[in-house]
């Protein structure tokens, strides 16, 4: 018998969709997802009433409105038996407390750091089962490491750019320019794409050869064929993050080299230094040619497949 699975995770490029499908997949559980979308206002006095709340009390139609949808819908299934949230910092407490006194088993993972994101340690006593990509957060708080995942696997294409960055437009935006600047004067194939928020106060434009600002975002179903079209994958952590992102291991999948400022990637089993190369000081960048040239080593068929989606999930809810 299938159990009754509650999933909740942020709809950030869609990734909560592709976690969806592969749930799905795995045929042993009844799949109820938690809505992450916005609350739509019903009418202008809805908006009107919402604008003043945020003004004079702690909290908002808009949040509460929310829950109780999000509520109704969990309700449609009379008993939960496990569930699992990713990002439960963007979950109302009416939902939080739900959850804490209908489903046993709890199951939470923390893909930010609590640095990052300090509200995440409000959500702790909720669950029973914590997994966490940072391991700072796993030693403190006696939380199970985790990795991240990968859910594309190599096509054999011919790859159109030398290197290629792809993420939302941040604080990193600096060390980018510096990279894909310094990789062209070397004369590669060299771009980034970053999404930035749609605002209506329009920010300077930025007129740097190869570095292209985008408000029209990606789906993550499609974000891997980035990575797919390039020789070598960027990936730049941010100042907080010591846990590695999603690049690693989608070069992992696709077979692709990484450059990377992340040095917490040595001490993993699929790290090789002729295919991961790692920047120290973006003020004094020196990536050889070969580094490029060189054909990608490929790693042991047991190292690549345990990092995929399928055994991710497996180890999570086992």
């Amino acid at each position: 018998m299938k159990q009754n699975l509650l999933f909740f995770a942020p709809n950030h490029f869609d990734i909560d969709i592709a976690i969806l499908n592969q749930l799905e997949k795995m045929d042993q559980y009844n799949v109820i997802k938690i809505d992450p979308k916005s609350y739509q206002y019903k009418n202008t006095f809805e908006q009107i009433f919402n604008f003043f709340g945020k003004i004079f009390v702690n909290k908002t139609l808009k949040k509460d409105w929310k829950a109780k949808q999000q509520l109704q819908h969990i309700n449609q299934q009379k008993k939960y038996d496990v569930c699992l949230i990713f990002r439960p910092d963007l979950l109302h407490p009416k939902v939080l407390k739900f959850i804490q006194e209908n489903i046993k088993s709890r199951k939470v993972v923390y893909w930010d750091s609590f640095d990052k994101i300090p509200k995440l340690k409000e959500t702790v006593s909720y669950f029973n089962e914590y997994y966490s990509f940072e391991e700072e957060d796993c030693i403190k708080y006696n939380f199970t490491k985790i990795s991240n995942f990968y859910i594309h696997k190599s096509s054999n294409t011919t790859p159109t750019y030398d290197a290629f960055f792809f993420a939302s437009k941040d604080a990193r935006l600096n060390n980018v320019i510096k990279l894909i600047t310094y990789l062209r004067q070397k004369n590669w194939n060299a771009k980034a794409l970053i999404v930035a928020k749609k605002t209506k106060s329009k920010s300077k434009p930025i007129k740097v050869e190869g570095v292209t600002i985008t408000e029209n975002s990606t789906p993550f179903s499609q974000i891997y064929q980035y990575a797919d079209n390039t020789k070598v994958v960027i990936d730049i952590s941010h100042p907080n993050q010591k846990g590695l992102s999603m690049r690693p291991y989608e070069c992992l999948g696709l077979e692709r080299k990484l450059i990377t400022n992340n040095s917490e990637i040595m001490k993993y089993d699929f790290y090789n230094p002729d295919n991961i190369f790692i920047i120290n000081d973006f003020d004094n960048l020196n990536i050889p040619n070969s580094f490029l040239n060189n054909p990608y080593q490929k790693l042991p068929k047991a190292v690549a497949e345990k990092y995929h989606i399928s055994n991710w999930l497996n180890f999570i809810l086992k």
